[in-house]
């Protein structure tokens, strides 16, 4: 049985117009980056993470579009969506596990660092690995607590300092790190990041979803966050149920008012069950519910065409 399938990308194909094969399959016990590659270096590149479920990528398309958004944030060069698409498809066919649901990872790096001995002569093209792993931690459906925690910035810093590059998913994952031992240190579960002036950011792993009755609100995107893919398959599982969605720039003690909130992820809909000490109903059965719809991709279509609109209330 092969658990853990790792490969690595040929940057000509998944970036250029060569025809080649766009990936090649090494063993997960080698090492085929190298210290002098940015990635390593600096933590300058980008990346997606979704689940694939009994051999669907949940919201494979929409994971792409957000890589695509990111290289163009960080000044990296077009992925080939077409290219990645294929070697996503051959990943999968390498894993034949039974654990159902392995966490699939794209990880593109800017390239070597020619500023290095070893990266000055190199084709400064982006370097690419992609992953399928059943034996690493997997997602659970426990209902969750968390902590609000200020991100220490207002909600006007996007529009005003683009270069923080908030809404790129890169590896630059430092603080989010930090944030976790933070929550480890609270004994809270997670934490929903907030700016100075109040209103809602997101997890440092994951979307949040507040639920008003029959209403699904989410923190706009343009304020500065990760367009959530696996959120906008959550939307889509509401309007089919005949509920109505809404993205808008959302106070935290607005937030804390929902009935429900849920933390969306990786091709995974959770529950949370107390933010700042405040209980919240935790339906199960209704949460397994949206969670089979999403991983038997009855939401893939409709979450495809969701996005905010209208102009941003900045």
């Amino acid at each position: 049985m092969t658990a853990i399938v790792l490969a690595v990308g040929n940057p000509e194909a998944l970036f250029g117009s060569s025809t080649d094969d766009p990936v090649r399959f090494v063993e997960p016990t080698d090492t085929p980056v190298s210290v002098f590659d940015l990635s390593v270096l600096r933590g300058d590149g980008i990346f997606e993470a979704t689940t694939v479920w009994k051999g669907f990528p949940v919201s494979l398309e929409n994971h792409l579009r957000r890589l695509a958004d990111s290289a163009r944030l960080m000044d990296m060069p077009q992925p080939s969506i077409a290219a990645f698409t294929t070697a996503v498809e051959m990943v999968i066919d390498r894993y034949d596990d039974p654990e159902p649901g392995p966490m699939l990872r794209i990880l593109i790096s800017r390239g070597m660092d020619p500023t290095t001995g070893v990266g000055e002569n190199s084709d400064r093209m982006p370097r690419v690995w992609i992953f399928l792993d059943g034996r690493g931690k997997l997602h659970s459906l426990d209902p969750l607590t968390l902590t609000s925690l200020t991100r220490g910035y207002a909600s006007d810093i996007t529009a005003k300092a683009p270069w923080l590059l908030n809404g790129a998913k890169t590896l630059s994952y430092a603080v989010n790190q930090s944030i976790h031992r933070e929550c480890d240190r609270r004994h809270v579960d997670d934490a929903i990041m907030v700016t100075t002036d109040g209103y809602t950011l997101e997890c440092p792993n994951s979307s949040i979803v507040a639920r008003y009755d029959d209403l699904f609100v989410t923190p706009d995107p343009r304020i500065g966050i990760l367009n959530g893919t696996s959120q906008r398959e959550l939307f889509s599982y509401a309007r089919r149920e005949g509920m109505r969605t809404d993205y808008r720039k959302l106070p935290l003690a607005e937030l804390r008012e929902a009935d429900m909130l849920y933390m969306t992820h990786g091709g995974w809909i959770i529950p949370i069950s107390r933010l700042d000490g405040r209980d919240y109903t935790v339906d199960a059965a209704e949460v397994d519910a949206i969670n089979e719809a999403v991983h038997s991709g009855r939401t893939h279509d409709d979450a495809l065409s969701i996005a905010p609109t209208g102009d941003y209330a900045g």
